[in-house]
């Protein structure tokens, strides 16, 4: 007759109880000596271990043994356990999706690329291009000492209109 009952199982063994420890990530399991015997319970895979049932020891990690004692008074093992790693189950889903996160990215930084390498070829028109007006506005400025500024103008004028629709 079972002390504690038969709700789940730990690594295909019946466990009777599952009790926080009293140190931080301590856990003690209780196995009764009519279900599982030591070598059993020493052989057993804790890294992390197969659960059935619904189980109080967190899901997701492994643990480590630090002990196992027999009580005569229960007829039963309590095995203290430590929280070992955490187990992330599968992650091929976000792998997936970091990879595509970073392919867009790259992506991304190409069209950046691109936009300011567009930039910098108008920044560089646009210096020219006030480079030529200057040196025009000089010229224009000597005919019109000479008094021949208005054919200039108009050229100069016309010139202007050209570099501005050039660059939209």
């Amino acid at each position: 007759m079972s002390l504690y009952g038969d709700k789940f199982k730990i690594g295909g063994l019946s466990c009777g109880l599952v009790l926080r420890g009293g140190a931080n990530g301590e856990y003690w399991v209780v196995f009764e000596r009519e279900y599982a015997s030591l070598e059993q319970i020493e052989s057993l895979e804790w890294d992390p271990p197969v659960v059935e049932g619904e189980c109080p020891l967190p899901a997701g990690y492994g643990f480590t043994v630090k002990d196992i004692q027999y009580s005569a008074a229960t007829r039963s093992y309590q095995v203290v356990l430590q929280v070992g790693e955490q187990y992330l189950g599968d992650v091929t889903g976000y792998q997936a999706q970091i990879s595509q996160l970073q392919d867009t990215i790259q992506e991304q930084a190409g069209t950046i690329q691109s936009q300011q390498d567009a930039l910098a070829e108008r920044e560089a028109t646009i210096l020219q291009q006030a480079a030529t007006i200057d040196s025009q506005a000089e010229a224009l400025a000597e005919l019109e000492a000479e008094g021949t500024a208005g054919e200039v103008e108009e050229e100069l004028q016309a010139a202007y209109t050209e570099g501005v629709e050039s660059n939209g």
